[in-house]
C-alpha cells in the first residue's frame, strides 16, 4: 500500500500549519519525521488520518485520493497509535484491542468470535498476549504503549500511524517499542512515525523526513539525511553524529550533543 503526499497544505480554519509537502511512503517503509515541537507532525498526521481538512493539494493511497473516502474507509485502511492515552475505566488489555476492531464491525454489534482471535493474535505477535485479562491502567508504559500498537494491528490496516510512540518512556520500554515496529515493518506493513529522538530513526527507520514550521527541510535515508548540519539547521543545538560500527561489531550511528 503506498501513501502520496501532493504539495499539501495543512492546518486549522484559522491556523494554517504547513504548505507545499509532497512525499511518497512505500509498502513495509517506515518513515520517521523528526522535528521540534510545534514543527506540524502531529497536524500533519490528523490530516493524513482525516481528523482535519486538507487545506490545499491531496493525499492519495495506491492512486486513490482518500479526500473523497468515508472515514469508516480510511479507519479500516489506515490505524494510528497515539503519543500517550489516559485511561480511567478500568478495561482489561484484551477489550482494548479489540476497540480496533470497531472498523469492522456495526456501532451496536458486539465483538465475534472471529474479533477476539484477531484481538489475540495482534497480542501474540508483541508477545504481550500474557497480559490479555490484566487491568490496562495498572500496567507499564511501555506495555500500554504495546497495547496500543496491538490495538492498531487489530484493524488490520496495512499502513500505521505512530505519533511519538515512544514519548515518556523509559529506556527499556523504548527498546520494547522500537523491536515491535521492526517486526511489523518485516512483515510487510508500512509505518509513518514521529520521534524526538535521531537515534531512533537510525534504529528503524528506512527513511528520515525532517520537518521545520510544517516544511520538508529534508528528505532520505538516515545516513544521508542525519548530520551534524541538519540537526543544527532543525534543532539549533551542536551535535556530532558518531558512527560506533568499528567498536561494536554491528550498525551502531548515535547522535552525541555538544554540551558547554
Amino acid at each position: 500500500m503506498t501513501l502520496a503526499v501532493h504539495q499539501l497544505a495543512f492546518g486549522y480554519p484559522d491556523h494554517p500549519v504547513g504548505d507545499q509537502l509532497s512525499l511518497t511512503v512505500n509498502p513495509g517503509e517506515v518513515l520517521c519525521f523528526l522535528g521540534p515541537n510545534g514543527s506540524g507532525k502531529t497536524t500533519l498526521f490528523k490530516t493524513l488520518l482525516g481528523l482535519l481538512a486538507v487545506r490545499g493539494g491531496g493525499i492519495t493511497i495506491d492512486g486513490e485520493d482518500i479526500g473523497r473516502w468515508t472515514q469508516p474507509r480510511i479507519a479500516r485502511t489506515l490505524s494510528y497509535v497515539p503519543q500517550q492515552h489516559d485511561a480511567y475505566l478500568p478495561f482489561t488489555v484484551m477489550e482494548v484491542v479489540l476497540m480496533g476492531r470497531s472498523a469492522h464491525i456495526g456501532v451496536f454489534a458486539s465483538p465475534s468470535q472471529r474479533d477476539h482471535e484477531i484481538a489475540h493474535e495482534a497480542l501474540q505477535s508483541l508477545k504481550i498476549d500474557h497480559l490479555a485479562h490484566a487491568v490496562y491502567t495498572h500496567i507499564s508504559g511501555g506495555e500500554r504503549q504495546l497495547t496500543l500498537i496491538a490495538r492498531a494491528l487489530a484493524q488490520q490496516t496495512q499502513l500505521v500511524i505512530m505519533d511519538e510512540p515512544t514519548a515518556n518512556l523509559d529506556f527499556g520500554n523504548q527498546v520494547l517499542v522500537l523491536n515491535a515496529i521492526q517486526r511489523l515493518a518485516r512483515s510487510g506493513i508500512t509505518i509513518i512515525m514521529s520521534s524526538h529522538d535521531p537515534d531512533h530513526a537510525f534504529h528503524v527507520a528506512s527513511r528520515v523526513a525532517m520537518i521545520k514550521n510544517g516544511r520538508l527541510t529534508a528528505l532520505g535515508e538516515p545516513k544521508h539525511v542525519i548530520n551534524p548540519e541538519s540537526l543544527h539547521e532543525l534543532y539549533g543545538v551542536e551535535v556530532d553524529v558518531v558512527d560506533f560500527g568499528a567498536v561494536t561489531g554491528h550498525a551502531a550511528t548515535l547522535c552525541v550533543p555538544i554540551i558547554g
